[in-house]
């Protein structure tokens, strides 16, 4: 602990020094200029193509058949799992990264950068060999049926590469976020977008000549469609609006760089991980009861995750000013600015997942024929109706918290509501109790409201002031 703090105070004082010398005419953040509407619009129509993808994946695979929508549903959330890996890692790089930028040190800020790409690269190459290799049993292992099996495995012996690609592209997202050039990443999302959507029809209808691929097609049109878009922000960032990365420091000082990140990625990955393996739990469950609650619940899970594209877009954007603020050591603005994004997030959530909620039967019809289906989608979007508020005001705190320092507390009260509360009680209510799916969508319902009220309390409470890098540092001094 000692070599590692002298460590940072020699890595400081040389930075500070080299400083001096370094070039003036170098790129510079515009996240403060812009504010949260100039952050947070171009997030809006980013996010809305995010989490169309899922849905227009959803509709293909349900043109193969039903079994093959609830079998890539049912394992959805082991790729989420990589996923959150792979983005939380990132974006705990990012909010590092953008309070030594906002206190005006491009160079350590820079070099932050540099470690966690490094960081975010290694950790990529893990999940997909992981998910590939491991993901085929954990499908074996739930309780589907042969045919959802067998898509299910089929799926995840290759998806794991879309995952890598992703978190690469991941990497890109928070430095143009960063840098306050957001709609870079609108337009990665535009092409992620486009190339996935005619994978997805080659793979379903074939086309000239190349026959129909059914599952594995669509796994492979997504890594197409996450290799394409990498290569297009890597051109933005380096060609574009030549931003120097200087990997050389990053690994140079990589101990010291990484650990600050570290300690807030290490708790945070632990809560949306555990979230994903929450909604594997209730996958299996859902199994457990019948294939037709599974496939209603995918369905409706799916489709209300669009509903996410208003809060996650404004928490971005709030994060990455937040993050600068911190830097600043401006707590009232920081305050003012997490109540304006927590009313316009709940506003905003609340009336898109109303026209959800008004609408069921219609878009349910998009994706099944079946009446039993159909019969069934009012109450399960109404329940999922009832989460949303609390499931924005989840992702808009514990998102401010987490780029302040503060994720241990959040991320650990999480997992024990999840695993001592919610999982149980899904399971009493779907079978002893006899509710089948609506059991287990009134645990979760109930889980975000639980999780909800200990993120506000914390926020309350005020600790996260005292958590940023800055003042770790003047503590360790």
């Amino acid at each position: 602990m000692i070599i590692l703090l002298l460590d940072r105070r020699s890595y400081y004082y040389s930075t500070k020094v080299s400083m001096k010398s370094a070039p003036k005419q170098v790129p510079q953040s515009r996240v403060l200029e812009k504010g949260l509407w100039g952050m947070s619009r171009p997030m809006f129509l980013d996010q809305a193509v995010t989490y169309t993808i899922p849905l227009v994946d959803m509709y293909f695979l349900s043109r193969i058949s039903d079994s093959a929508a609830a079998a890539v549903g049912a394992i959805t959330p082991l790729v989420f799992v990589a996923n959150a890996f792979l983005i939380v890692s990132a974006f705990a790089g990012a909010s590092i990264a953008s309070q030594r930028i906002g206190a005006n040190d491009y160079q350590r800020g820079n070099a932050t950068i540099a470690a966690y790409t490094i960081f975010v690269v290694v950790l990529a190459l893990i999940a997909a060999l992981t998910l590939n290799h491991g993901g085929p049993w954990v499908a074996s292992a739930m309780s589907l049926g042969v045919d959802v099996e067998q898509h299910a495995r089929t799926y995840l012996s290759i998806i794991g590469w879309m995952v890598a690609l992703w978190g690469c592209r991941v990497i890109y997202q928070t430095i143009l976020n960063i840098y306050g050039e957001p709609q870079w990443n609108t337009y990665s999302n535009l092409v992620l977008f486009s190339v996935n959507l005619l994978g997805n029809f080659i793979a379903v209808y074939g086309f000239m000549g190349i026959p129909p691929s059914g599952v594995l097609g669509v796994a492979i049109a997504s890594i197409v469609a996450a290799g394409v878009s990498l290569l297009f922000v890597m051109l933005v960032v380096h060609v574009k609006l030549r931003i120097h990365i200087p990997l050389r420091e990053g690994w140079r000082n990589f101990s010291v760089l990484i650990a600050p990140v570290v300690m807030i990625a290490a708790p945070s990955i632990l809560e949306p991980m555990s979230f994903q393996a929450y909604m594997i739990a209730l996958n299996w469950i859902a199994a457990e009861v019948g294939d037709l609650a599974l496939k209603v619940k995918v369905y409706a899970y799916n489709t209300f995750l669009f509903c996410l594209m208003i809060s996650i877009a404004l928490a971005m954007a709030t994060e990455a000013i937040i993050a600068q603020r911190v830097g600043r050591q401006e707590f009232e603005l920081i305050n003012r600015q997490l109540k304006q994004t927590l009313k316009i997030s709940l506003i905003g959530t609340t009336a898109l997942a109303f026209v959800w909620l008004l609408f069921n039967k219609s878009i349910l019809q998009i994706f099944s024929d079946d009446p039993e289906v159909i019969a069934i989608g009012l109450w399960a979007f109404l329940l999922s109706f009832l989460a949303e508020p609390w499931r924005t005001v989840n992702i808009t705190i514990g998102s401010a918290l987490r780029c302040t320092g503060d994720a241990a507390f959040t991320s650990i009260s999480s997992i024990v509501v999840i695993w001592l509360f919610s999982v149980p009680l899904a399971y009493v209510l779907a079978v002893p109790c006899e509710l089948g799916l609506y059991g287990l969508l009134i645990a979760a319902v109930l889980d975000e409201f639980i999780r909800a009220l200990i993120k506000y309390w914390r926020w309350k409470n005020g600790n996260w002031q005292y958590l940023g890098v800055a003042a770790r540092e003047r503590g360790a001094a």
